[in-house]
């Protein structure tokens, strides 16, 4: 008689849908924050959704160089559709840039620099998005290389050029990553990369587990990385 693990059953079986939006719900519900960093697409209008459902009163936050970046534009879309959401824009200046700037930053490190200044000016925790776009195939070279070369090359450099960085730049803001427990990674793990990603749509499951929660422009908005904050202007 297997004691030890009591999950055992469960292994090797097709994950549901409703088993990982179930595995997320309870993720969420155990974290004590009520934050968001909040670009309006996919990935974090889904935690916004499930943070709804536990928390009377959510602050989200988002940044971008203008009222007309998409990121503002749809996160100010979202955002409108929940009254308990307070959401706080953070437009920085280009002299406010140009002094984060610093000699050896990655693209984007002085954005998540400035984003977390931000927000510690209201909270030292939050929750982020990160890690689902890796495991999910959530990058459009996952889409025109549906591969497991593809696949596993983005999660091998996940640590090295996302998550030390964001650990770095984030200051002393504690930053909960809900898309990387260790039960989430375990569910993504036995989907095959063929149900994620094809050559006509990324992130296929999470789409799926969207649907009905996160507005269909949300779902299907041209993704853009948090390195881009500063690039697009319109």
């Amino acid at each position: 008689m297997i004691v030890y693990p009591k999950n055992w059953k469960d292994i090797g079986n097709k994950i549901k849908l409703e088993k990982i939006s179930d595995i997320l719900s309870q993720i969420i519900s155990k974290i004590p924050c009520d934050c968001l960093a909040f670009s309006g697409g996919l990935d974090s209008s889904l935690l916004l959704y499930f943070m709804a459902k536990v928390h009377r009163r959510i602050t989200a936050f988002t940044i971008g160089l203008s009222e007309d970046h998409p990121d503002i534009v749809n996160s100010r879309l979202l955002a409108g559709k929940y009254s308990k959401v307070r959401h706080r824009v953070f437009i920085p200046t280009q002299s406010e840039i140009r002094k984060e700037k610093r000699a050896g930053d990655l693209e984007g490190d002085n954005a998540v620099r400035l984003f977390y200044k931000f927000v510690n000016r209201y909270t030292d925790g939050i929750i982020s998005g990160d890690g689902l776009d890796e495991f999910m195939c959530g990058y459009y070279r996952h889409q025109s290389e549906p591969s497991e070369g593809t696949y596993y090359n983005f999660i091998r450099r996940l640590q090295k050029e996302h998550l030390i960085p964001l650990n770095e730049n984030s200051g002393q803001v504690r930053v909960y990553l809900p898309y990387l427990d260790n039960r989430l990674i375990s569910a993504f793990s036995q989907i095959p990369i063929a149900e994620k990603v094809d050559k006509k749509k990324r992130k296929r499951i999470i789409n799926l587990i969207a649907k009905g929660k996160v507005p269909d422009c949300i779902i299907s908005r041209w993704k853009y990385g948090f390195c881009d904050s500063f690039k697009i202007k319109t």
